[in-house]
This record gives C-alpha cells, sequence and structure tokens, in this order.
C-alpha cells in the first residue's frame, strides 16, 4: 500500500458515481484522511457517500456541488481546506459526455458541455492552486478523455472541451515544474462506468424525469462490451499518480489509438475516417427510423 495518499486531504467533483466514486473509495482504501466528495445530484451522493461513511468514520464529507456553477466549486475546495487545514488533491473529474452530429449541436448545448467538462476543471483549478502554492505542495489532477488527445468524428463538443483541459494540465506541469505542485491528466478509452449513459441521463434531465426515475432507468444501462474494468483503470491511475506522471493514458486502445496517431498519421486517418463513415450511416439510420448499432 502506497504512502503517497496516506493522511491527505482531498476534493473530489463527480464523486456520487463512476470514476469520481471509485477515486474516492480508493483515497479512503489509501488511509487518506479526509475525502470531500462533491456532486450535484443530492440522491446518489448521499446513498453512496452514506455507505462509505458507514466504512469509514470521520473521513468521508459529502458536499453538494455542481461543478458548472463557479461559487459550489468555490465553495467545496475552500471548505475543505480550512475544515481539514490543508489540501493535498484536487480530482476536478466531473463531466458528461456528448456524441451527436455536429449539425445538431445548439449553441446552448455546446455551452452547457463547456460549462461542465471546462469550466468546472478551471474553477477547480485556480481555486485549489493558489492553496497549494501557499502550502508549498499539492497535487492537481484533471478528468479529460482519450478523446481529447485524438480527433473524433461526431464528438465536436465533447473533444473541444477535453482537448482544452489537456492542454492546460501540461501548460501547468511546465510552469510549475520547479515546485512541489503536480499536475496529471486522466484520459480513459472505453471503460466500464456511467459516463456511457451520462448523456442519455442529462437528456432525461431536460424532459423534466426526476432523479428517482433516472436513476431506475440507468440502472439497467451496460457499458460496450470489452470495456476495461473499473477496478483495473482505477489501480493504473493510482499507480501513475505515485509516479507523479502527467499523461495517464488508458485503457489499452487507447494508448494504441493515440500512439499511431503520434507515428503513423496515414494509418490512423484511415481508420478514423472507417469510424466517421460507420457513425454518419448510423445516424442516417436513426433518423430513418431504422434499427442501428452505434459503432464504437
Amino acid at each position: 500500500m502506497s504512502r503517497y495518499f496516506q493522511d491527505k486531504v482531498a476534493v473530489v467533483t463527480g464523486a456520487a458515481s463512476g470514476f469520481g466514486l471509485e477515486i474516492s473509495r480508493r483515497l479512503l482504501q489509501e488511509r487518506a484522511k479526509a475525502v470531500y466528495m462533491g456532486d450535484f445530484n443530492e440522491l446518489a451522493l448521499t446513498r453512496q457517500s452514506g455507505l462509505l461513511i458507514e466504512k469509514y468514520p470521520g473521513r468521508v464529507f459529502p458536499v453538494l456541488a455542481n461543478s458548472a456553477k463557479r461559487e459550489d466549486v468555490e465553495n467545496l475546495v475552500n471548505m475543505a481546506a480550512q475544515n481539514a487545514g490543508s489540501l493535498d488533491f484536487i480530482f476536478n473529474n466531473a463531466g458528461r459526455p456528448m456524441t451527436k452530429p455536429t449539425e445538431d449541436i445548439t449553441v446552448e448545448e455546446f455551452n452547457s458541455l463547456i460549462d461542465l467538462n471546462l469550466k468546472g476543471v478551471v474553477y477547480g483549478v485556480l481555486t485549489a492552486l493558489p492553496i497549494m502554492l501557499a502550502q508549498g505542495n499539492g497535487h492537481i489532477v484533471n478528468t479529460s478523455s482519450v478523446g481529447g488527445l485524438l480527433p473524433t468524428p461526431f464528438q465536436t463538443a465533447y473533444a473541444a472541451t477535453k482537448s482544452a483541459v489537456v492542454t492546460m494540465t501540461r501548460c501547468m506541469s511546465y510552469e510549475y515544474a520547479g515546485t512541489d505542485i503536480h499536475f496529471s491528466h486522466i484520459c480513459p478509452t472505453n471503460v466500464a462506468t456511467r459516463i456511457f449513459s451520462a448523456q442519455l441521463a442529462e437528456e432525461m434531465r431536460q424532459q423534466g424525469k426526476s432523479e428517482e426515475e433516472i436513476e431506475k432507468i440507468l440502472s439497467e444501462a451496460k457499458p460496450p462490451q470489452g470495456a476495461m474494468p473499473l477496478d483495473e483503470a482505477i489501480d493504473y491511475v493510482f499507480e501513475e499518480l505515485e509516479r507523479k506522471s502527467v499523461d495517464i493514458i488508458f485503457g489499452q486502445d487507447g494508448r494504441d489509438g493515440y500512439e499511431l496517431f503520434c507515428k503513423n498519421k496515414k494509418e490512423f486517418d484511415n481508420n478514423i475516417l472507417k469510424l466517421a463513415d460507420a457513425r454518419r450511416e448510423f445516424y442516417a439510420a436513426v433518423k430513418r427510423g431504422e434499427p442501428a448499432v452505434f459503432p464504437g
């Protein structure tokens, strides 16, 4: 068991499900002193934090916080630092996907994605960084995506937000290289989390469905075949965080795709154009009202 996370104070956004929940759980397993779990979903946050509080009493602190709102993120981060006396980690994890034809994306949808996926990270970074600089150490971890590293057709808005997260993290890693402040971005692909159903959940919220109704529907949703088990992904992430790696890319298909993009652009282009054709046909079939399976 690592000592890197022992007795540390951490903030995790999007902590009531998926990566955020598993990051929170692993921090507690690694003997973190305090984990502040932020999430906008009060039902899920109460349930999941309650289970962790039973197992790790006095070390789990749920905070209702919408990462798309600056005041919520600032309150979450400042509360953790003030109550615990320090802030060792912040995991700016909250986010959601969007996969759809670019011509079908509204300005409102694009702005909503920017508010959560990008501005939510910015709020966390700009609140946590002065605290960490004042105490002389800390680790800022931003969740991006392989979609932020590779041009993926039909993910224009999502990739735009995630590539911004990658670039800002890399910039800060060089800017603060002479300090004990560390920066990492997590770039998953095809991992078995609820991220695959997050877009559906957002659409149902816009339709006026309650969180209870959404949770019931999503409980039956399954990740794509061949998705990397979440516990394996978390193992890899925590090993790389301890190494203070800046780029944390997983699973293997994501690493292979990124290597191909960097070293053999022609082959990458051939592969991604085939994917674009397959997805274009999928959306055309959907518009015709025909049954279709979304190509990964």
